[in-house]
């Protein structure tokens, strides 16, 4: 899967990939002369690592999963103002109900959608590539898992980009005065991507009858019915503003069907005409579902990192601080703890909360227990089974499992 979305993204002249925790692409895979490829200890390494690239007008491309750009929020916010030189997109593979398309009103970064079909998929990353290098911005490209090969293949081509700096402190080290202009700046970026994206070919309207539906390829909704009416959207953000009224004119009934989080419906001018966005089945924070049911495991809540790496650390400390009635599982696996959870476990001490704490691993557990016992912290298991978790919960006492299976 991530194998097919590199070597389209080496068709596409790309001269530095990096990836972190992507299948088949652990190990340095075939390149061609030019190309450097690194798969990097998480993915806001493997961003930075690709935006410093871009800043030298090198080609560039990371490849993650649609939970794993969440984890690069920190330098992603400001890349659309400091920009780049050189092409710079973010494939994200969609494996399941998060999206990364609501990433594109917070970031201010162009977002484009894909249902991983072969020529589909190809289009968006030549296409972002194209529009990363003109409008000097990094471009996020979401896909549904790739299916099916190219007729008669991709052959990777000479990389683009040659390292080149031009020494810049109002873009690169930009002080309050400086981000002001940068800011005006973007706005007229997004002003001219929307416009550009008013006849983007990846925005497919079918016309059947008065009733209709705005959606994105990427989500992976099944067909609407013979009888109604689609736009089904290649570019998400920023949203082509008249082709989606003009199709909203012509129905007498709209709904947005995206995510679990709105995007397309948040940039909906005719808000009165829509009937809102569909939510798919997904775990959402404090353990809720998409129905509002809390999940439920050996009487314990389950809380999930829905916000972000580790973030049910955060989460589980702030239900226990409001009086949570049950006990509280908090999930997450090793990489998102090291990460970001760190500071979290340490506030969850510092505070005196308690919690049971469940850390998915795939080795390196002394590692994990050297570390807690750093903080002087003793209460950590190791388990083999999920059976066990029931038997390690004491209310009032904070404890951590190591566990190599999923939960």
């Amino acid at each position: 899967m991530y194998q097919s979305i590199y070597e389209l993204i080496l068709s596409c002249r790309a001269r530095l990939v990096y990836t972190a925790g992507a299948p088949g692409l652990e190990v340095n895979p075939a390149a061609g002369p030019g190309v450097h490829f690194e798969a990097c200890i998480n993915e806001k390494a493997a961003f930075e690592m690709a935006l410093a690239g871009a800043w030298t007008a090198k080609r560039t491309a990371c490849i993650f999963s649609a939970a794993g750009v969440y984890e690069t929020l920190d330098p992603l916010m400001s890349s659309a103002y400091m920009g780049v030189k050189g092409g710079l997109v973010i494939a994200c593979v969609k494996e399941g109900a998060l999206d990364v398309t609501p990433l594109g009103l917070f970031s201010k970064l162009p977002v484009l959608v894909s249902d991983g079909s072969p020529d589909g998929l190809s289009s968006a990353l030549s296409f972002a590539f194209d529009l990363s290098e003109r409008y000097e911005i990094p471009c996020l490209v979401e896909t549904l898992p790739p299916w099916g090969t190219l007729k008669g293949g991709k052959e990777p081509r000479e990389p683009a980009g040659r390292s080149t700096f031009v020494k810049n402190p109002s873009r690169w080290a930009a002080i309050p005065q400086f981000r002001y202009e940068l800011h005006k700046a973007l706005n007229e970026k997004i002003d001219r991507m929307r416009e550009e994206f008013e006849t983007y070919a990846g925005n497919v309207q079918l016309l059947r009858r008065k009733k209709g539906i705005i959606t994105h390829h990427a989500c992976g909704e099944g067909a609407p019915g013979e009888d109604v009416s689609v736009l089904t959207l290649g570019s998400v953000f920023p949203l082509p503003e008249r082709l989606v009224s003009t199709f909203i004119g012509r129905m007498e009934e709209v709904r947005v069907v995206e995510g679990p989080y709105a995007s397309i419906a948040l940039q909906v001018k005719q808000k009165d005409r829509i009937e809102g966005h569909v939510r798919p089945e997904g775990r959402h924070a404090g353990g809720a579902d998409a129905a509002g049911a809390r999940e439920v495991l050996f009487g314990l809540t389950v809380v999930r990192d829905a916000l972000g790496p580790a973030s049910s650390l955060n989460i589980s400390h702030g239900m226990v601080k409001s009086g949570a009635e049950s006990g509280i599982l908090a999930v997450t696996d090793a990489e998102a703890f090291l990460h970001s959870g760190l500071p979290a476990f340490v506030n969850t001490l510092y505070n005196g909360s308690a919690y049971l704490l469940l850390i998915k691993t795939k080795g390196g557990e002394d590692e994990l227990e050297h570390l807690f016992g750093g903080f002087g912290f003793s209460r950590c298991f190791r388990i083999k089974t999920a059976g066990e978790i029931k038997d390690h919960f004491e209310e009032g006492k904070l404890t951590v499992l190591l566990y190599e299976g999923d939960l």
